[in-house]
């Protein structure tokens, strides 16, 4: 794989301390692939490793969302309490709303009260890199009370990365499909997205922690309300597959993910769960597991894509997917 010097110095960055290093990257270009693994030596490896790749998972349940969109069954300006039955009366904001992240709910599903358990269970089991922290947490029936007690105004609200957000999207998602967004998304990766490595759920790999000790992956159980936000798994390669179907108008619908939708980040507006820099013509999203790291970006005019995952929290992922999609420029 021919890369920029630029783009070697991030590999070597992440490298850097590190023992147990499985770095996979996959380049779309010319609508073809190419794909690399490295282990802890740097030789190159024909194995493609199924990683955890956390919110990636993101951009894959907007895409389900658009096409609903697309379909009629849902509209993004319509708020949720349309779709979730029984809420009090008072003011929500809309599907459009949560899939950029400005609805006014918080970051995480937790009070102050709540979190005291877990980060003592944390502590146990030896810290975030080994517990996921939204397993076995919330159900369906515990984010809908979310929903009922979290009173928001008719006003703007800024851009807050917020995981309950995107799990109500989901929630209303699955209940479109009638099957529940596990079972609805699981059938579109396979039907739809035609991805043969691509799946919610658990895998069995081990990821590094900051003092390169072992952690298994964050498990996830089917019932688990924040999955629509993180549960994913997937390859490099699948990723790219999944980025020429945004690149190549397969699907036409899934080009409603990245226009713009609302604010977010200083340098970037929001699409539908994508990040859209200003400046270049990047649609992006890290993805965040325990102990693995994963990066997705494409670039909408010339149709080229990265794709990147490790087995290490906390790392380099997105700045080595970055400096390698500039350089296909």
């Amino acid at each position: 794989m021919k890369l920029t010097e630029a783009s070697k110095q991030q590999i070597d960055r992440l490298y850097q301390g590190r023992k147990h290093v499985e770095l996979t990257v996959g380049i779309l270009r010319d609508g073809r692939k190419e794909t690399v693994q490295w282990g802890p030596d740097r030789e190159e490896k024909p194995d493609k490793l199924v990683y955890p790749v956390g919110s990636i998972c993101k951009p894959f349940t907007a895409s389900l969302l658009a096409k609903y969109v697309s379909e009629g069954k849902l509209d993004l300006t319509v708020p949720i309490s349309e779709y979730i039955p029984d809420l009090p009366d008072r003011w929500y904001p809309s599907l459009e709303k949560l899939a950029t992240h400005t609805s006014g709910f918080g970051t995480q599903p937790y009070t102050l009260l709540t979190m005291i358990p877990f980060f003592l269970k944390m502590n146990r089991e030896g810290g975030l890199f080994h517990t996921n922290p939204f397993r076995g947490k919330l159900d369906d029936e515990g984010m809908i009370r979310i929903v009922r007690d979290t009173v928001l105004r008719d006003r703007p609200y800024p851009f807050v990365y917020s995981n309950i957000g995107m799990s109500i999207l989901g929630y209303i998602v699955g209940r479109t499909d009638g099957a529940g967004f596990w079972d609805a998304l699981s059938r579109y990766i396979r039907e739809d997205l035609a991805l043969k490595d691509t799946f919610l759920g658990n895998v069995d790999l081990l990821g590094y922690d900051r003092k390169d000790q072992p952690c298994r992956c964050w498990q996830w159980e089917k019932t688990d309300a924040i999955a629509p936000a993180g549960a994913l798994n997937s390859t490099t390669d699948d990723l790219l597959d999944f980025a020429l179907k945004n690149l190549d108008g397969s699907l036409p619908y899934l080009a409603l993910c990245h226009e713009i939708h609302g604010p977010c980040e200083k340098n970037a507006d929001s699409g539908l769960a994508w990040r859209l820099e200003k400046d270049r013509p990047f649609s992006w999203h890290t993805g965040s597991a325990g102990a693995f790291s994963a990066w997705l970006g494409l670039n909408r005019e010339n149709g080229t894509a990265v794709a990147v995952a490790v087995n290490y929290g906390l790392v380099n992922a997105e700045e080595i997917g970055f400096s390698i999609l500039r350089g296909l420029d």
